[in-house]
């Protein structure tokens, strides 16, 4: 049992790893944030000025004013007096050689100032007033023309404007040569407004790119939430850098504190979905939580908003990041999925970084620190997003692998079926022959076996003739071949089997003087057109040779071939049998042996007309379906 606690709650190798990694990335951001940037040489800095409480709005206006000493920076005069327009009077001497070209740079303005030498104007941050232009994290730099620059006494009036006394003080002054003082004004900007920028930007296209991924695979809404909060928390960072407010303060103020508030919660829902161990009541007490927290909000003033955002809901939040480290910290304990791993290390740098930055809101350290919060964003881009970019690659390779796979065993299930299909096929063939070769041997016993049974009653008797006789097993040998015929498997090419038929009947149209018109053509081939089919079409026609042989004392025959087409667009293989003669039939002909053909023409569901024209000759023209056209 001992061991089994000590493998839950004692951190393995991965995440000591990644201990070790947010280590290293939190002594660089604290290193880069207080220590990377040094300050001006310390003999440009002004130490000391007289403070003036008033709102006047030019040096002339001061005279006669009370004053007070200060050292500078000075950071609680505005808070101590609860004033948000000051005053300094800085007086200075310059005791080196002046150059062309002097600054006055204030690297640490904490909304707004208006900078004179010797009363005159040397510039501002912006707008002076409301809405007043915020230089929280942007340093101020005015230059000087060397003319104007006295050799003993100087004094620099500095006008100091705020929102709120809290939050309205003066960092250090300092006055000296302007491209040493541009140079750190430009390295400072780097810093605290450039770098967020970039930061900022990157958390916007995360979220836009996030976005496109959830498209691809919306059953893992867990990236919808992760863009969710990248958008959010852009919103947030814009409080950074931005200068001039697009709403009025007090929105500005609310929506920034709200921003990261929501963006929480989004983290929240993410790690749940992230897991896929979770409790919906547990999201919507969440949901609820934050609801009530956001309530406070609409009552708008400015005090109110600040001490509220500061003192009550941002602790609030932090409530939300402790469950959601501990949830992501227990769901790894118990399930030992590595991927938790990175999730809680980005966690983490989010609620180390916003610690700091509550602190420096509460004032607890001091005023002149750094907001750090954009670098758990960054920690959060390069950590989270290579992680969900990773899982997503591995989703569509498994995707991918079963594609493939599945279209293995669709190729492996297609070839089994075509070989079953192949196999019945050839047994259905097998089995279509063997009644073909059943019901050919009936036809053959019941047709030629009888005409062979009736001239051997004739021979008994000694009533058939020579001529009969031979006529006789002339006509069933003729019967004979065409069953034979009929079993040919090329007898599906109708030109082949009129041509064997051709064949057969030559000698008996030679014997007729019938001169043949052979006008055959290519035809489609006719799929399941059996022995049976085959021996009824060869019999038609035939029947209608015989008869033109016998009855129509015609001089010529024509046999011809063609592909048509009905109104309902079947096309038919048409076979005609045309001669010239006296164009009528016998009446017994004409009822039975006519008869005869039309009910073969029925077996095989082909289509049989007779054209008679007197004294133009009698035309049989039958007609058998066929699936399609055939190509050109």
């Amino acid at each position: 049992m001992h061991t089994s606690l000590a493998r839950r709650y004692l951190p393995n190798k991965l995440l000591l790893t990644w201990l070790g990694i947010l280590l290293l990335y939190l002594s660089g951001a604290f290193y880069i944030s207080y220590f990377w940037l040094n300050p001006p040489p310390d003999v440009f800095r002004l130490p000391q000025g007289q403070l003036i409480i008033s709102p006047a709005k030019y040096p002339e206006q001061l005279h006669g004013l009370p004053q007070k000493t200060v050292n500078l920076p000075d950071w609680d005069s505005a808070d101590q007096f609860q004033q948000t327009s000051l005053w300094y009077l800085i007086p200075f001497k310059i005791n080196h050689p002046t150059p062309q070209k002097l600054a006055v740079y204030l690297p640490r303005p904490s909304q707004n100032a208006e900078v004179f030498l010797n009363q005159q104007w040397l510039g501002n941050g912006g707008s002076m007033q409301s809405p007043i232009s915020r230089n929280r994290n942007h340093n101020l730099i005015f230059n000087i023309d060397g003319s104007l620059v006295a050799s003993q006494h100087n004094v620099l009036a500095i006008h100091l404007v705020g929102q709120l006394p809290s939050h309205t003080y003066l960092g250090q002054v300092y006055v000296g040569p302007e491209h040493l003082l541009r140079n750190h004004a430009q390295q400072s900007k780097h810093l605290h407004i450039d770098l967020i920028s970039v930061i900022t930007l990157c958390l916007l296209f995360t979220s836009i790119f996030i976005s496109i991924l959830w498209l691809f695979r919306q059953s893992d809404t867990y990236y919808l939430w992760y863009a969710a909060f990248s958008l959010l928390w852009t919103l947030h960072d814009y409080n950074h850098f931005l200068k001039n407010l697009p709403l009025s303060l007090n929105l500005w103020e609310t929506l920034s504190p709200l921003s990261f508030g929501l963006s929480m919660l989004c983290v929240v829902l993410f790690v749940h979905r992230y897991s896929s161990h979770y409790s919906a009541s547990i999201e919507r007490m969440m949901v609820a939580y934050i609801v009530i927290l956001i309530l406070p909000f609409l009552y708008q003033d400015l005090n109110w908003i600040m001490l509220y955002g500061y003192m009550i809901w941002s602790p609030g939040i932090a409530l939300l990041g402790v469950y959601a480290l501990h949830f992501v910290y227990d769901c790894y304990q118990r399930t030992q999925q590595e991927r938790m791993v990175p999730i809680f290390i980005g966690g983490g740098a989010i609620m180390i970084f916003g610690i700091h930055d509550l602190l420096l809101a509460l004032q607890i350290i001091p005023k002149y620190s750094p907001y750090m919060i954009h670098f758990a964003a960054l920690f959060i881009i390069a950590v989270i997003t290579t992680t969900l970019i990773n899982r997503f690659v591995n989703s569509m390779n498994v995707v991918e692998y079963y594609n493939q796979q599945l279209q293995r065993e669709v190729r492996r299930k297609t070839d089994d079926m075509e070989q079953s299909y192949q196999q019945v096929q050839a047994l259905t063939q097998k089995y279509t022959v063997a009644e073909e070769r059943q019901r050919i041997m009936r036809d053959i016993h019941d047709g030629i076996g009888g005409q062979l049974v009736a001239i051997l009653a004739g021979l008994d008797s000694g009533e058939l003739d020579r001529d009969k006789l031979k006529t006789d097993i002339k006509s069933a040998l003729q019967d004979l071949r065409m069953v034979i015929d009929s079993l040919d498997y090329e007898a599906e090419d109708l030109p082949t089997l009129l041509g064997m038929l051709r064949m057969r009947l030559s000698g008996q149209l030679s014997h007729a003087k019938l001169k043949l018109h052979w006008q055959v053509e290519e035809l489609p081939r006719i799929p399941h057109f059996g022995p049976a089919k085959v021996l009824n079409t060869m019999r038609i026609i035939q029947e209608a040779i015989t008869n033109t042989i016998k009855h129509s004392q015609a001089n010529n025959l024509t046999i011809s071939t063609a592909l048509t087409q009905d109104n309902n667009e079947v096309h038919y293989a048409c076979i005609r049998v045309k001669d010239d003669g006296c164009g009528f039939l016998p009446a017994k002909l004409q009822g039975r042996g006519l008869l005869n053909m039309q009910k073969r023409a029925e077996m095989i569901g082909a289509k049989l007309y007779f054209v008679a024209t007197p004294k133009e000759g009698f035309t049989v023209e039958l007609k058998l379906p066929v699936s399609k056209q055939p190509d050109a």
